[in-house]
Formats: C-alpha cells, sequence, structure tokens
C-alpha cells in the first residue's frame, strides 16, 4: 500500500509549511522511539503511542496503553476513522484526508495549538547530590561498599562450614545467596527456590547432570534405544542443554524445533538409514503420519468342543498412512457404515441412531479412549440368548467351549424333563410326578438332547451371532463338529510417538468424522487416523513463519516428546557425569 502523509508546521511568522512523505505498507505508527513512521520527541508521547492499521475494509486507530485519544473530541483506545475524522495524540493533531489517486490512503500531521506547552515546563525539576551539599565521591563509595558488603560478602561467610549462617541468613531480610539468581525458577522447581545447593552442589559451578538424577533417575527415560547411531553423544550431553533455568520467562522445556531439525533435517548425516526421512517443519517438509498397527494372529484362543488354547501374540507393524499395504488386522468384522447409518439401526428394543460417542469414551482427561468390549459396548444389541422359553439365560461371551457345555447342560435338563420340541427326532412325552426313566429312554432323550444342543451351536456360531463379529471356522472330528474363534486383537495406540489431546480439539464446530471418515468405511480393515493434510488445516509449524501466519503454532514438541517412556531409563555416560 501507498500511504500519502502530510506533515504541517508552523513557522516563525506562523505561517504553514507542508512536507510530504509518502510511506510503503499498511501499517503506520506514532511514538516518540526512533523506529516509528510519525515521530514526536515530546515527552508527553510514549515510545509507541499508536498504530494506525490500513485494510481495504476499513482504517483503525489503536492506543498502546496508558496513552488515550480523542477522535473528534471524544476519548478513546481503538477507533475506525472515517475521512475528516480529527485525532488528538498528545500535543498533535493527526487528520485522516480524502484519498488522491494512486494513493491508498491519506493524513496529515500538526501540532496542536491547544497543547503548545515549552518541554522545559513540563518536565519535573531536577535534584542533584551537589543542590544537598553532598559529595559525589564519598557517596559513591559509600554505596558501593555496601553493596560488595551486603550483596557478596555477607553471602558469600554464609558458604562456609556447615551451612547454619547460610540458613539462618535465608530466614532473615539480609541478603542471602538468593541474591545471586539471575531469574526466578520454573514452577515444577519452585519449592527449590530458597535451596540453591539442591543443584548447585558447588557454588558458582553450572549443574551437573548426577543431581538432576538425583530425583529424576526412576522416570527419565532415554532418546533413543540402544545400538541408535547417535546414542553415545546423547548419553553424554548435559540436562541444561535443553532445559535451561533462571531464564525470563522460565519455560524449562525448550519449544525450539531447531534443537530437533539439527539431526533429522539431514538424518543421513546423523547416521540413520534410509527409511528415516527429513523433517524441517510440519508443513513445509515433514513426512505422511506413521502408524502402529497390531497385526492379530491366526490361531485360535478357543475351541468350542476341544477347550482353550493360548493364542500367539499380536504383531506390531508400523505404516504410513499413504502406504498401499496399509490395512488393520483384527479379525473382528465390524464395519463403521452400518452402525453409523443416520436412519438407525434394528435393535431388539428397535431402531436406534449410533454415533461416535456410544463406543469411543474418552479417558480421564480425554487425551486416549477407554477399551471396547463385548459387555459395554455391544451386548444390548447383540445379545447372547438361546432359547426363547428362558430369554433371561445368556452364553459366555469369547468362551466357545464354556458356551457348548452350557447348550448340551441346559438340552439335556430340558429333555429328560419332557422337553416339547418340535424340532427334535421324536417328542417325548413329558415325566409325571415320580416316574422314572428306564437306560434305554434315557439314552434316547439325552441323544436328542445333543442333536437339538448342535443345532443351536451351528445356529449361533456359524450365522445368527458369533458370526456377525468374528471370523468363525469349523471343524468335524471324530467327536463332532468344533467351532473355532480367531482371537480380536485391537489396535489401542495408533501413534504411540506422538503426543494428542482430543479434549482439547473438542468444539461445537468440529465433529469426529472432520477427522476420521468412519461414516464411509464398509471393513474392519479400514485404518481411520486422519492424514497430515487433515492436521494442516489448522496447524502451522515454526512460529512467525509466513506459511503459519494465520495457523496455529506447531512446534516438534508440540506433537513429540524427547524422553519416550517406552526407551529405557536414562543413564548418562561418565563424560556427561563429571562435567
Amino acid at each position: 500500500m501507498r500511504i500519502l502523509i502530510q506533515i504541517i508546521s508552523r513557522g516563525p511568522g506562523g505561517a504553514a509549511e507542508t512536507q510530504e512523505k509518502i510511506h510503503a505498507g499498511d501499517t503506520v505508527t506514532f511514538g516518540r522511539a526512533t523506529d516509528q513512521v510519525l515521530q514526536c520527541n515530546d515527552p508527553r508521547v510514549l515510545l509507541q503511542h499508536a498504530t494506525i492499521k490500513i485494510s481495504d475494509e476499513r482504517v483503525g486507530l489503536t492506543v498502546n496503553s496508558p496513552a488515550q485519544a480523542a477522535v473528534n473530541g471524544r476519548l478513546c483506545r481503538d477507533a475506525s476513522l472515517q475521512i475528516g475524522d480529527i485525532v488528538q495524540l498528545g500535543p498533535m493533531l493527526l487528520r485522516r484526508l480524502r484519498t488522491p489517486a494512486g494513493y491508498d490512503a491519506a493524513f496529515s500531521l500538526e501540532p496542536d495549538p491547544r497543547s503548545a506547552v515549552a518541554v522545559k515546563d513540563i518536565e519535573a525539576p531536577k535534584l542533584t547530590l551537589q543542590a544537598l551539599g553532598w559529595r559525589k565521591r564519598v557517596w559513591a563509595w559509600v554505596f558501593f561498599l555496601a553493596c560488595f558488603g551486603l550483596g557478596l560478602l555477607l553471602p558469600w561467610s554464609g558458604l562456609s562450614g556447615d551451612g547454619a549462617l547460610l540458613q539462618s541468613l535465608r530466614g532473615t531480610p539480609l541478603p542471602a545467596d538468593g541474591q545471586w539468581s539471575s531469574g526466578a525458577l520454573h514452577p515444577a522447581h519452585a519449592e527449590l527456590e530458597l535451596e540453591c545447593e539442591a543443584c548447585h552442589a558447588k557454588p558458582f559451578q553450572r549443574v551437573r547432570n548426577e543431581s538432576c538424577l538425583d530425583c529424576h533417575s526412576t522416570h527419565l527415560t532415554q532418546h533413543v534405544t540402544e545400538g541408535h547411531p547417535q546414542v553415545d553423544s546423547l548419553m553424554a550431553d548435559r540436562c541444561t542443554t535443553c532445559h535451561i533455568e533462571h531464564d525470563e520467562p522460565s519455560t524449562l522445556v525448550q519449544a525450539d524445533t531447531r534443537l530437533c531439525t539439527d539431526c533429522h533435517a539431514n538424518p543421513a548425516a546423523s547416521g540413520f538409514d534410509e527409511s528415516v526421512l527429513a523433517v524441517t517443519d510440519f508443513v513445509t517438509q515433514h513426512p505422511e503420519f506413521q502408524v502402529s498397527l497390531l497385526q492379530a494372529s491366526s490361531q485360535p484362543i478357543t475351541s468350542a468342543m476341544a477347550g482353550m488354547a493360548s493364542p500367539a501374540p499380536a504383531r506390531l507393524q508400523r505404516l504410513r498412512l499413504d502406504d498401499p499395504r496399509l490395512k488393520e488386522s483384527s479379525n473382528l468384522e465390524f464395519p463403521h457404515k452400518v452402525h453409523l447409518d443416520p436412519k438407525g439401526i434394528q435393535a431388539p428394543t428397535g431402531d436406534v441412531v449410533m454415533g461416535c460417542a456410544d463406543c469411543h469414551t474418552p479417558t480421564m482427561g480425554g487425551a486416549q479412549f477407554s477399551p471396547i468390549n463385548m459387555e459395554q459396548h455391544c451386548a444390548s444389541c447383540h445379545r447372547l440368548e438361546f432359547d426363547p422359553a428362558q430369554p433371561e439365560r445368556q452364553l459366555p461371551h469369547a468362551e466357545p467351549a464354556e458356551a457348548w457345555r452350557i447348550l448340551l447342560g441346559h438340552y439335556s435338563a430340558r429333555f429328560l424333563e419332557g422337553y416339547a420340541d418340535p424340532l427334535a427326532t421324536s417328542a417325548p412325552n413329558r415325566r409325571g410326578t415320580g416316574e422314572r426313566l428306564s437306560p434305554q429312554e434315557r439314552a434316547v432323550r439325552l441323544g436328542q438332547a445333543r442333536a437339538r444342543a448342535l443345532l443351536v451351536a451351528t445356529d449361533i456360531f456359524e450365522r445368527r451371532v458369533c458370526a456377525d463379529c468374528h471370523t468363525v471356522t469349523r471343524r468335524e472330528t471324530d467327536e463332532g463338529p468344533q467351532w473355532d474363534v480367531l482371537p480380536v486383537q485391537l489396535t489401542q495406540v495408533f501413534m504411540p510417538k506422538a503426543r494428542f489431546d482430543h479434549a482439547s480439539h473438542r468444539t461445537a464446530d468440529l465433529a469426529c468424522s472432520s477427522c476420521h471418515e468412519a461414516e464411509n468405511s464398509e471393513s474392519a480393515t479400514d485404518v481411520l487416523m486422519p492424514r497430515i493434510e487433515s492436521c494442516r488445516d489448522c496447524h502451522g509449524g515454526e512460529p512467525g513463519a509466513a506459511h503459519s501466519r494465520h495457523l496455529v503454532p506447531g512446534e516438534c514438541v508440540s506433537c513429540h516428546v524427547f524422553h519416550e517412556e517406552t526407551h529405557p531409563l536414562w543413564t548418562p555416560s561418565a563424560k556427561a557425569l563429571a562435567q
């Protein structure tokens, strides 16, 4: 933008002299500092007094506190200036002029004749030592010796001996070693404010790593695992290289992206293999997100007639979200699209419209979600009842062997009592009171009960209940059919190497589907984690960068931690301990 500024001054005779100034930019600053576009040396003007912001929609004035401006005689600190408006800024008058051709805005600045007070008339009177009859040299030495004795010698004397004198000084108004502090401690260490020796084992020496490990050795983990090409150099670093205390403002954890990109901008030079991609900024150079997926075991965990078996552990696989091999193998048959049908799904109590929150409940704090289980999230619709005559009886979940025993016992008892089953080979007569069955009749009825139990088990395992959600296979054995159910092993944490808080992203305008495309997922193998482009809609990179000006800043430590909990405890090298 091109802004025309007319600076009007008054000569000795009162004649007006105009000097034109052309400013390139959309902001005009006014103040006493030398870097201001419009400068006024009057002491009644602040160093940065006011700012005028020009845009296509408005010309806005903002005055820094405690100063005020009078726009057309009305005091304010913020205003929208119209053509012809007069603004009083201290001893100066600013007018917005009609914009001439070739410019985007025009102003005039001139002294306010109503504020024509000489500088010498508003300056405070100066009081000198000489006017009081005091000699400068004598009092300079007096104050020097007082500062030297109270600020250095007295606290220094408290460092000798057993420290009792130093403790006494800390409890009195007299200066102690706290006077030497260059700044406040971080709130995490605030309780050590008066115990310098807790970190500084020796006065005037840097904090050694062993002092940090006195408190943090049980939970401070390494940044990399054993065998990493940079493990030796990282183990030899000082804690205070990254964690700086007595700083203003005290942040303790450095957020500067360069601390990470020193190594990760050129992975090959740091000893990484080609699978590690370069990272310099979240927006300009950051690889696609990588997720950890559990590949469930294909070994069945149960057998309906053979008993229990131990499943093989799930295999962990790391894949990027743009990898064509990306597929979750959990042995679960679950279509999100069916359960999120806006028309609702059929349930024992009628049609039910489900949402994400019906199954995904956040943990305390909102960072993650509680595991999903059959009893809490599925049983209300997927009921395990088997006998309409006794709907209250349910089969146990994830225990096919026990389910088979329950079915066989249930129908055996019913048939021995004379259960009139229209699907049985022959309907036995109901046994009268005190009637005893012959061995032959008992064997017939138990055979009918077993046939009925097999019929119901086949329906439950292969067609109606278990097969709806699980991968079930049937094997024929000498003892009859057996059903094997593959174990369901769901990935609980998809991004263990990143931090994400769902609670901080919960807004009225941000639905789950904004990041997770569950409504269109027709297979349980779909990985519904958001791609990096989804996060870049709101999050930028290094604060202050041009490409991140209107986005939420995203330093590396916003999502990643240096000391990962999955790594072993930090055991610094002897070189680091000796520093």
